[in-house]
């Protein structure tokens, strides 16, 4: 669940493109590398790199919110924001 919340916190963020752009990176981990996705500390590593990466990609962004940190998406991670979301999310699927 902490990789969903993730994804949905960087659409909030940095919007669509940056989002969907994470959601391939964390299924290539996850699916092609053979990584969990439960390994937060790692799972932040990742995603900080990429973010950083995508952002870095798209020039509309200079000026606009910086990248998340390692440090920011490992605190996310460990908390419960969005979690009520997801569930609901969820809740609504089954």
């Amino acid at each position: 669940m902490a990789s969903h919340r993730l994804i949905q916190r960087v659409g909030k963020v940095y919007g669509l493109r940056v989002s969907e752009g994470l959601y391939d990176r964390l299924n290539e981990y996850y699916f092609v590398e053979g990584h969990a996705l439960n390994d937060k500390p790692r799972l932040a590593a990742v995603a900080a790199e990429e973010i950083s990466r995508l952002l870095a990609s798209d020039d509309s962004w200079v000026g606009s919110p910086a990248s998340m940190t390692e440090d920011e998406i490992l605190s996310f991670l460990v908390g419960d924001e969005g979690r009520a979301e997801i569930n609901l999310a969820l809740d609504t699927l089954y």
